[in-house]
């Protein structure tokens, strides 16, 4: 509070120890303020709704008895020392996070590599349906030339040649023209389609299979857009770009490959460059949209603005360098093209009547005029091509990702029933969240019986988290394994798995733990009862209200391992009573893991794990633990005790 002085702080809590320091205090039930005034004034009244909370806070805190010392002063004195000087421990999960998240978007440099062609082209049927289409366009090609011939050969021969002969054949070539093209273009959109769908479909089981880290290190906005930006251009641009080359260069080939080296690779780098600049546009978006309230509240809806166009401008700028290299390529092509053609032209005018048949004098400057195109089109392309399979590029690098463990490992299944005990050993468990990271978890070797609950305790970042992520292998060991009734769980697939109910359940079963839950009375209010819908992300309750549906859940799905994290850290004190007398008393044959920053919450339990950096500091039944004065879980009790003990509501025996 020494910072904050000088503001008007407003905290929402249901930690009543802390209302002690507060000017004003405003009590809430129901969506409705029923008391306000100061804290000495509230706890004054005994009809009250601010005592009652207290009352049940008071009985939370009965439940923890401090450990037994001769002195009361020295219990005191050592608490607040370990307030003062304790250990402090770093959030290593989190600062991964924010260190990683500074990660440059990974991008490759110079030519293309033909390897990114090679799987373009041969990701749909492996390639099979390629050679068609360049037999189709050579049929196409001969038959068009063909029936051109024919009319310029034609028309000279009069006599031999009938009329009707002339375009009986000329149409025979035309169709003949026709249907090859037609041919090309569904095979076309036939390979364009799959490899369209096989490249989407691979970007994105990468990523839905991804490890942990992957998402600490890359932002939204990037996954965004390689799966819109350039997906659509895979989609609608690339494969006709690509095969309209592909056909010009049945013609030009060698002239390709002269001109070709025009732009250079500063195109290349440009267009690298403009999907990048792209993604932070997308990821200032998504935050501002998110936190537009916040934004607004604090009045700063110009810097937010003034970045954006930052970000803009940044994309623009590579975006109008990107245009202006493919214009400067096109403006020369056209001007070396166009000044051979009009050489071409001057040739044929100054060559004498008998040089050279007018028929096929005018055939040579109809196709010197379609070669000056297509030889501009094609040189033209060739560099748009490379710049667009960059998104093939940036595609193919997220269907590398390393994958998670398989789902399912066949030759390694356990049996049907397991767990059947719940019995679970850590041995010697390491995990760290990147190979460049310390580790979080150093060394962890213990072991929670069947059907005991056992309580893991902690400062902040001392581990308690990423040993339940160990746990459900969100993050995989660096070393170390965990085994749960014989079998070691890194050999079975994951453990993750959709908790979405499926209908398995009757009424009368969803009923009983909603009772369970405290949550019948709740769902009553709305006349559709279990029918009620649920807005996205459970908006529609609160966040309480969305832990307790949540524990509803695993209640009705009657596990043999329960792992509570921080359960029922947004409920107040008496409904949290509720909900730890409910799990007691539902859990009796399943194996209980609690994380908690709640004393009350653990102290009941069977065994309580204390971590800190990452190592176990003791392990061993609440009893045994509160019984030695010196024990870091004796600390962390005192100093809640101490921290929970106000003069204005009640005192401890």
């Amino acid at each position: 509070m020494q910072l904050l002085h000088n503001k008007t702080v407003v905290y929402v809590t249901h930690q009543l120890e802390f209302l002690d320091a507060s000017d004003l205090v405003l009590v809430m039930k129901g969506g409705r303020i029923v008391e306000s005034g100061k804290y000495e004034d509230l706890i004054s009244k005994t009809d009250g709704e601010l005592i009652k909370q207290m009352a049940a806070h008071s009985k939370s805190l009965n439940q923890v008895k401090p450990p037994k010392t001769t002195n009361s002063a020295k219990s005191y004195q050592q608490a607040k020392q370990i307030e003062e000087t304790g250990i402090q421990f770093v959030d290593l999960s989190r600062s991964s996070r924010v260190s990683e998240r500074n990660l440059h978007e990974e991008t490759e440099s110079g030519r293309v590599k033909w390897h990114v062609y090679a799987t373009f082209i041969t990701s749909a049927y492996k390639g099979a349906l390629v050679p068609i289409i360049l037999l189709c366009q050579v049929l196409f090609q001969v038959l068009q030339m063909a029936s051109n011939y024919w009319i310029a050969w034609g028309s000279e021969r009069n006599g031999s040649v009938t009329k009707q002969q002339l375009i009986e054949i000329f149409a025979l070539l035309s169709g003949g023209s026709s249907f090859f093209i037609l041919g090309r273009a569904f095979v076309l959109s036939t390979i364009a389609l799959e490899t369209a769908q096989r490249l989407f479909l691979g970007m994105i089981t990468s990523v839905f299979r991804a490890p942990l880290s992957f998402f600490d290190s890359t932002p939204s906005s990037r996954i965004l857009n390689r799966s819109s930006t350039d997906q659509s251009i895979v989609d609608t641009d690339i494969p006709y770009r690509l095969a309209g080359l592909a056909f010009a260069l049945i013609q030009l080939l060698s002239i390709v490959v002269l001109m070709s080296m025009l732009p250079g690779s500063s195109a290349r780098e440009l267009a690298r460059m403009v999907p990048i600049q792209q993604a932070p546009i997308l990821q200032h978006f998504s935050e501002s949209i998110s936190g537009a309230t916040v934004i607004r509240s604090f009045n700063q809806e110009g810097r937010f603005w003034k970045k954006n166009a930052e970000l803009i401008n940044d994309y623009s700028r590579v975006a109008f360098h990107n245009s202006g290299t493919m214009e400067w390529l096109c403006v020369r092509i056209n001007f070396l093209f166009n000044l051979v053609f009009f050489i071409l032209l001057v040739i044929l005018v100054s060559l004498p009547r008998s040089a050279i048949d007018p028929s096929l004098a005018g055939l040579a400057a109809t196709y010197g005029l379609n070669l000056n195109v297509l030889q501009a089109w094609v040189i033209w392309n060739l560099c748009n091509v490379e710049n667009k399979m960059i998104c093939v590029e940036r595609i193919l690098q997220f269907t590398g990702i390393p994958s998670e463990a398989p789902l399912l490992i066949e030759d390694c299944r356990p049996d049907t029933e397991w767990p059947l005990n719940g019995r679970i050993e850590v041995e010697n468990l390491h995990v760290q969240y990147n190979p460049f990271l310390p580790k979080v978890l150093k060394g962890i070797t213990c072991t929670f019986p069947s059907k005991k609950k056992i309580g893991v305790v902690g400062r902040t970042g001392s581990g308690k988290s990423t040993l339940i992520q160990a746990l459900f292998r969100v993050v995989e060991p660096t070393q170390g394994r965990i085994v749960i009734d014989g079998i070691d769980i890194s050999k079975i697939g994951t453990l993750r798995t959709n908790l979405d109910p499926l209908q398995e359940h009757t009424d009368h079963e969803i009923w009983e733990v909603l009772h369970k839950c405290h949550l019948a009375e709740i769902v009553k209010q709305d006349e559709r009862l279990l029918d009620a819908s649920v807005a996205e992300d459970g908006e529609n309750w609160s966040v309480g209200q969305r832990q307790l549906v949540c524990l509803a859940r695993v209640l009705l799905q009657r596990r043999r391992i329960l792992v509570l994290d921080e359960a029922t850290a947004s409920v107040d004190t008496a409904t949290d009573n509720l909900i730890q007398k409910t799990i007691r008393e539902e859990t009796s044959e399943c194996t209980v893991i609690t994380v908690a920053h709640r004393i009350p919450t653990v102290v009941d339990n069977d065994l309580v794990l204390v971590l800190g950096d990452g190592k176990v500091v003791e392990y061993d039944s609440p009893t045994q633990l509160l019984g030695d004065t010196n024990s870091a879980f004796s600390s962390l009790v005192m100093e809640f005790l101490r921290r929970s003990s106000t003069k204005n509501s009640y005192e401890l025996e």
